[in-house]
Formats: C-alpha cells, sequence, structure tokens
C-alpha cells in the first residue's frame, strides 16, 4: 500500500481508499463466514454461484415488493437453505465438501442462474439501502465485530477451532465435530444471502448470472489472510485483512491498466503462495 501511495497518486485519494473498502465489503462478509468453515476443517467453493442466485432472488422479490426487510429475509433463507444441504451432505452422509460444494456450484449455475441468465433484476432505489455510502462498511464492520464475539465468548466458536484443530480429539473431550462443521456451512449461507443485498445496491441492477469467480476471491481473501487450510489455525482479522488486501491487488491491477483477464492469474498466484507458505510452516514446526 505504501508502494502504490507513492507510485499511484490516484491510488491514495480519499474517494479511492472509500471505494477499496466498499468493493471488498461483499467479498470481505463472505470471506468471515467462510473463514469458520475452514477453521472446522471444511471448505465451501459454491459462494460465487450462491450470490448470484440470492441476488437474484432479492431482486426479484425487491421488484415486486420494494423495501429492504423483505428482499434481504428472502436472500438470507435462500442461503440458509443451501448452506443446510451443503452441511448435510457432508457431514451427515460424510461426502467430501470440496466434492459437495463442487457440486452445488455447478447445479446452481447449471439448472438456475443458466436458465435465468437472461433476465435483469432492476430493483427500486429503496432497495438499495445496504450497498449505498457508507453502510457497507458498516456491514463488514458490524459482521467483523459479530464474528470476533462469536469466536471468543461463544461455545460453537470455541468448538470451531477444536474440530478443526483435531476432530478426532475434540470427539473425545465430547464435542460435536458434525454439528459444528453443519452450523457452519449453514452460517456461511446466511452470510452470502446478506452479502447479495450490499451487491444488489452498489451494482444497481444484477442478473442471475452474477458473481462467476467470486468463490475464487473468498478463498484467496481466507487464505492468504493467514487461516490455515488445515484447520484449526487462524483468526476472524484473518479473512478482513485478506479482503483488504485482495481489493487494494485488483485497485492497482485496475489503475495501472493491466487487463481484467489477469485478475484471476493474480489470485490464483496469492492462493498457492499462500498455501505453500502455510504448509512450509507447520513442517518447520513439526
Amino acid at each position: 500500500m505504501i508502494v502504490l501511495a507513492v507510485a499511484l497518486p490516484s491510488f491514495r485519494s480519499p474517494g479511492n481508499l472509500q471505494g477499496i473498502i466498499s468493493q471488498v465489503a461483499v467479498t470481505g462478509v463472505v470471506a468471515l463466514a467462510v473463514n469458520q468453515v475452514i477453521l472446522a476443517g471444511e471448505i465451501d467453493i459454491s459462494t460465487g454461484s450462491l450470490l448470484g442466485l440470492t441476488a437474484a432472488v432479492a431482486g426479484a422479490v425487491a421488484e415486486r415488493s420494494g423495501g429492504v426487510l423483505l428482499p434481504l429475509a428472502a436472500a438470507i433463507g435462500v442461503g440458509l437453505v443451501v448452506g443446510a444441504v451443503n452441511g448435510l451432505l457432508s457431514t451427515a452422509a460424510r461426502l467430501p465438501s470440496i466434492i459437495v460444494t463442487l457440486g452445488m456450484m455447478n447445479i446452481i449455475r447449471g439448472q438456475f442462474l443458466d436458465r435465468a441468465g437472461g433476465l435483469v433484476f432492476n430493483p427500486p432505489a429503496g432497495s438499495q439501502f445496504l450497498g449505498s455510502g457508507a453502510m457497507p462498511i458498516i456491514v463488514l464492520f458490524l459482521a467483523a465485530l459479530a464474528f470476533g464475539l462469536v469466536n471468543i465468548h461463544s461455545t460453537w466458536g470455541r468448538n470451531v477451532f477444536a474440530v478443526g484443530g483435531n476432530s478426532r480429539a475434540a470427539l473425545l473431550a465430547g464435542l460435536s465435530p458434525r454439528r459444528t462443521r453443519f452450523w457452519s456451512f449453514v452460517v456461511a449461507g446466511g452470510c452470502v444471502g446478506l452479502a447479495s443485498m450490499i451487491y444488489l445496491g452498489q451494482v444497481g441492477q444484477v442478473q442471475a448470472t452474477a458473481g462467476t469467480g467470486f468463490e475464487l476471491q473468498v478463498i484467496a481473501a481466507v487464505v492468504v489472510g493467514g487461516t490455515s487450510v488445515a484447520g484449526g489455525r487462524g483468526s476472524t482479522a484473518a479473512p478482513l485483512v485478506g479482503a483488504i488486501l485482495i481489493g487494494v491487488i485488483l485497485n492497482a491491477l485496475t489503475l495501472t491498466g493491466v487487463a481484467g483477464t489477469w485478475q484471476d492469474f493474480v489470485l490464483g498466484a496469492l492462493i498457492l503462495m499462500a498455501i505453500s507458505a502455510d504448509a512450509l510452516r507447520r513442517r518447520i514446526l513439526r
């Protein structure tokens, strides 16, 4: 950030800095929840398709009813249902979560979003409240505060670390790894629904195909921020720091005129570097 501030005067402008935080609010809110999934020893890569689905649902409801509460409830409700399905298949059916969420990502994208891809939803101005002005920053701050309190002061929050760190030891200690992991998926789905309302307010209109590639930004934010992909080690600050870092890097690419096709390359490289550094650190500690 120091290098960019010196090299690019436009980067250090207050408007650009506020814009970066506002833009990473969607990624940050979802990354905070997916962080819980990864801390518990699982992974969720269906968030991009789910963001498009919940945003489309919220947009359709907003067109008919207006307001914020009803579209928000619809988006969160759909997110909770999809998260519960992911959680049940990963815990009760004992299927690998990466396979479950990969399948869910393609089911949502293929069966619903592609069929409704030509539809454009234009919610009224009153329904765009969460994505306007400083509201994205406020929502992101409140979400970070909530997850911080949950991780420190709730039984479930502490169980997430215990289950992800050593599932067998947690089971012998009387904890329920399946229940803990199930609720982490449910929370992730609900937070995608919340983030979709911010997204809806920021873009003003939404297509059902929105959110393509979004899951890559979320995973990058979590692992680059410092959460171990092996589970059990990380913090609430990790996805927040990672999301801001990703936002800064993508903003710098835009300001320097780098083609948008390089963004996925940069995100993929960051994920590989973060995972390699984590693996090396664990090997050295052992």
